[in-house]
């Protein structure tokens, strides 16, 4: 008789690394350099997470600073073409003033900012021989007006429904001897809206 000696099959297979850094860290028996590994890795992650919030926020301020700048020249510029609007009894010069105010409020009707807007409207409604400022929109509807009873209404309710069809900033001869000056406002590839000033002509100097 003879024993029979144990096949290698029954040897335990020998550990892998993750088990035995299972078995190292449930024993407490960490290597000092794989404690400091981690440690490191945790710095530099929460480092890494702090300057990336810091630059997205340095961003974001710049980005809202630069917007807020353009946004006041813009309006500065709008102030200044509109104290200049009726200066001068020249259709040509209104013409000039008119289409530096219809790319001023194609910018903020991109921005869907009506209350920009309604701030370069005051600016010309102070005016004493401007009667009222509108903006109707695409659909013929008053979006905006210095005259609040028409908003909300149909344009055509108070002035030619073919004003609204314009294709560039001319001035048309209105009712009661007012003048209309009417700026169409563009998109990209259609037509947002469409800004109508009254006013009343300067009179003219006897000679």
């Amino acid at each position: 008789m003879y024993e029979e000696t144990p096949s290698d099959s029954t040897n335990p297979p020998a550990p892998t690394r993750a088990e035995t850094l299972k078995t190292w860290v449930r024993e407490g028996h960490v290597p000092a350099w794989l404690a400091l590994a981690l440690v490191a890795l945790l710095i530099l992650a929460f480092a890494w997470k702090q300057f990336a919030v810091g630059a997205a926020q340095r961003a974001l301020d710049s980005e809202r600073m630069t917007m807020t700048q353009q946004l006041a020249d813009e309006k500065t510029h709008v102030r200044a073409a509109a104290g200049e609007f009726l200066a001068r009894n020249s259709d040509a010069a209104h013409v000039l003033m008119g289409t530096t105010l219809a790319w001023a409020v194609r910018g903020e009707l991109i921005r869907d900012n009506l209350d920009q807007i309604d701030q370069f409207f005051g600016e010309l409604i102070r005016n004493d021989r401007v009667r009222v400022v509108l903006l109707a929109g695409a659909d013929g509807v008053v979006r905006l007006a210095t005259d609040r009873k028409l908003q909300g209404g149909a344009f055509s309710a108070h002035f030619p429904e073919a004003l609204l069809a314009e294709p560039a900033v001319v001035i048309r001869p209105g009712a009661d001897g007012e003048k209309w000056l009417v700026l169409p406002i563009q998109g990209l590839n259609s037509r947002l809206g469409t800004v109508l000033v009254a006013y009343r002509p300067e009179p003219s100097m006897p000679e």
